[in-house]
């Protein structure tokens, strides 16, 4: 075996082995499991939530990020003078 074929062989072994996800029913919802849910999809709809026993968690959001105002300059702006 080369050196680049056991390189290759060890960047493989070392990847994470993607688990398959179930994917989500009604029955897993939390609104399904308390007879809360007025739909009748027979499939999730969008307010899915799963059914924890911490109980209602929401969907985590993605963390937001402040910017600085960009300069003038970079725009093209030019200052009246």
């Amino acid at each position: 075996m080369s050196q680049a074929q056991s390189t290759a062989a060890a960047a493989a072994s070392r990847k994470p082995s993607r688990r398959l996800k179930a994917k989500p029913s009604c029955e897993d919802c939390y609104f399904g499991r308390r007879m809360l849910c007025a739909l009748e999809l027979g499939e999730p709809c969008s307010t899915f939530r799963p059914d924890s026993p911490e109980g209602l968690v929401p969907p985590t959001q993605p963390m937001l990020l402040v910017r600085s105002e960009p300069d003038p300059a970079h725009l093209g702006l030019q200052r009246a003078a």
